[in-house]
């Protein structure tokens, strides 16, 4: 057999591969890139940007949706619901919500959560943006020490004014009363019920009432409450059925006046109790004291009635 020479190019120098980067080459780096900035995102959104995981229990949950409905205060969404389940106790539904970030100092103990529906009654329409938007959770913050769960209310809570005068109202039946129903002085709204409940008795109603503060001079000792809502019913020998009403709100929302006469007492103070008549007497539409009162807005400089008459 012949043998085979490799002594050819044995003392030659073979070329070596040159590797020249591309312009485009960068762009093999794109994707683990923007994996890893996807992961980093996902892990702040979910870890570190959002707030906790809170559990509201309402008895009423029409429509709230999954990961839809928002919840919001002051008019900005600071969660959103996650999971509307029935709860163990068949009469609550577990509504599951995610606070944003910003908004976890709302997880505390005596923070309030209802649902904002459109309402309307006579005197009073809300929540109508809901017929366009939907439902909504809102909130009002409390400041005990931080909790995840909470009953959520059926309504929206009353909005106490601190600095009003706040009075019990005592009477046999609640009529056509209600919570916010007004309460006139001279036909000017200048206070309102709070909220209302049987005695400790349960022979009588009380009513909590709170009076505006810069109207609360004109509750003396001696004033006198009555029920204006409803229908008044009159019965006489000559002139037969008379019925009549304050006004056509009134008639169905109810009302509360009051008068107070010349002979002046010492003003109320909050605490103080009152009965709440039927009706009142002649005597007391007539009254009209002078009570000096600190507006915030104060009425024009009219001209004086003599002024008037001169002209």
């Amino acid at each position: 057999m012949a043998e085979v020479s490799h002594s050819a190019g044995a003392g030659e120098d073979l070329p070596e591969a040159q590797v020249r980067p591309t312009r485009r080459s960068w762009l093999l780096w794109v994707v683990p890139l923007g994996a890893l900035a996807l992961c980093a995102w996902f892990i702040y959104h979910d870890y570190i940007a959002t707030g906790p995981l809170i559990t509201i229990y309402f008895q009423n949950v029409d429509g709230l949706e999954e990961q839809n409905t928002p919840v919001k205060f002051r008019g900005a969404e600071v969660g959103r619901v996650k999971t509307v389940r029935l709860a163990k106790a068949a009469r609550w539904v577990e509504v599951r919500v995610r606070l944003a970030g910003s908004a976890g100092d709302l997880a505390s103990r005596g923070s309030s959560f209802w649902i904002v529906r459109p309402e309307v009654k006579v005197g009073a329409v809300s929540g109508l943006r809901t017929l366009i938007s939907g439902e909504y959770i809102s909130v009002q913050p409390g400041n005990g020490p931080r909790t995840n769960v909470f009953t959520g209310l059926e309504r929206a809570p009353y909005l106490e004014d601190s600095k009003g005068l706040e009075i019990a109202l005592l009477t046999s039946s609640l009529g056509s009363l209600q919570e916010q129903s007004p309460i006139y002085y001279r036909g000017i709204q200048v206070g309102e019920v709070a909220n209302y409940q049987l005695g400790p008795d349960a022979r009588a109603v009380i009513l909590r009432a709170v009076i505006r503060q810069e109207y609360a001079p004109l509750v003396r000792w001696n004033s006198k409450f009555w029920n204006a809502g409803g229908l008044t019913v009159h019965v006489g020998l000559f002139k037969g059925l008379e019925a009549s009403a304050e006004s056509a709100k009134t008639l169905l929302t109810g009302a509360i006046e009051f008068a107070t006469p010349p002979d002046l007492q010492a003003p109320a103070v909050s605490g103080c109790a009152f009965e709440l008549y039927d009706k009142p007497e002649e005597a007391w539409k007539k009254w009209a004291p002078a009570i000096k009162l600190s507006l915030h807005e104060q009425a024009p400089n009219f001209p004086a009635p003599a002024t008037l008459n001169a002209k």
